[in-house]
């Protein structure tokens, strides 16, 4: 009989998700499509057509949208539902202003703590991203605000800095970066790339100081860069022409960030 039942179960369909399992999955996939800025800024997110395309009840849906609204990702409105946040210039501001206090620090601990695999893979990502440039397209534009989100987080991820990295994950993914890298000139993007080259050395020569001030220097020039683009942009007499530019640079790209 035990040899009967253990065939049928080998033979069964595999249990069904449980609500929990549902709701987790609802919520790894929905913000992973917020990130990928599948629904831009302003987008109104209705249950039941969210469920479907995630292919879960409604249940778990409403569940993740909870959560995501309590990380800041979502605004619930009284009756009229869940919209994706959008970012204003004083949003991207402090967001950015804490990542240079946060990542400086990080920094600084990963000249410490990072292991020579983790220093050949931050070299590693430093090429790849100087073999995309320029960028002619929006394909390759995403592709170097990845590798740029790889290399931020494999930074963090070598300081060992559980805390920081915790806090820093609220920041970094938000819907910002990408965007930034679609406001960039080829010449802005190469000198990215050079500052990450630069950080990488410090790290390697073990030096916290100069690790912690570079990190530091390179999130606030972008994050000046970042506003003084959208500033331009917004402005009367450039709004037209620069959403134009814009739009041409970064056709097929997500609305992602940093």
């Amino acid at each position: 009989m035990a040899v009967h039942r253990d065939a049928r179960i080998s033979g069964s369909s595999p249990p069904r998700p449980t609500r929990s399992g549902a709701a987790r999955t609802a919520y790894n996939t929905l913000r992973k499509l917020l990130i990928e800025g599948t629904y831009p800024p302003g987008a109104h997110l209705r249950e039941e057509s969210v469920a479907n395309r995630l292919g879960v009840s409604r249940t778990p849906v409403r569940e993740a949208v909870r959560k995501l609204a309590a990380e800041g990702w979502l605004e619930i409105i009284q009756n009229q539902g869940a919209f994706v946040r959008k970012w204003s210039a004083e949003d991207i501001e402090e967001v950015l202003s804490l990542r240079a206090m946060l990542e400086g620090h990080a920094a600084g601990r990963a000249a410490q703590n990072a292991t020579e695999a983790q220093i050949r893979a931050l070299r590693e990502i430093c090429g790849r991203a100087l073999a995309l440039l320029p960028c002619a397209d929006g394909p390759a534009v995403a592709e170097v605000a990845a590798l740029n989100s790889r290399f931020h987080g494999l930074v963090i991820g070598a300081s060992g800095q559980i805390r920081t990295a915790e806090i820093l994950a609220t920041l970094i993914e938000l819907p910002i970066t990408l965007r930034y890298f679609q406001h960039l000139e080829p010449d802005d993007m190469m000198r990215s790339v050079q500052e990450h080259h630069t950080l990488v050395e410090a790290i390697a020569q073990r030096d916290p100081y100069w690790a912690s001030a570079l990190m530091k220097a390179h999130v606030h020039g972008g994050k000046s860069l970042f506003l003084g683009r959208i500033a331009a942009r917004d402005s009367p007499a450039d709004a037209v022409a620069g959403e134009a530019e814009s739009t041409a640079r970064v056709s097929g790209a997500g609305d992602l960030t940093r």
